[in-house]
């Protein structure tokens, strides 16, 4: 019989690493995985440019879902949302 195991990930194990010297932060498991990122990429219009890696049977396409805001705040808490709503729990 096969079974597909799926990893559950809580909210209170992951958190945000700055991995690029205050230019690129991403969203780690427990294990380090990277589940998210977030990276600068306008400097002078402070555009952040986020992407959450999601497991193929959340994309659309097989794309990766990301975008622009303007704040990193609001490109952690677009990336958090999105895996809460998907291959995290609290």
């Amino acid at each position: 019989m096969y079974c597909m195991v799926m990893q559950v990930r809580y909210y209170d194990e992951c958190k945000w690493q700055d991995v690029g010297d205050g230019l690129i932060y991403q969203f780690v498991d427990a294990d380090g995985k990277p589940l998210a990122e977030i990276a600068l990429k306008d400097a002078d219009a402070h555009l952040w440019k986020w992407q959450v890696m999601l497991p193929s049977r959340y994309r659309l396409d097989a794309s990766v879902s990301g975008g622009i805001v303007v704040t990193d705040a609001s490109a952690r808490k677009v990336c958090e949302l999105i895996l809460l709503c998907t291959i995290v729990t609290r």
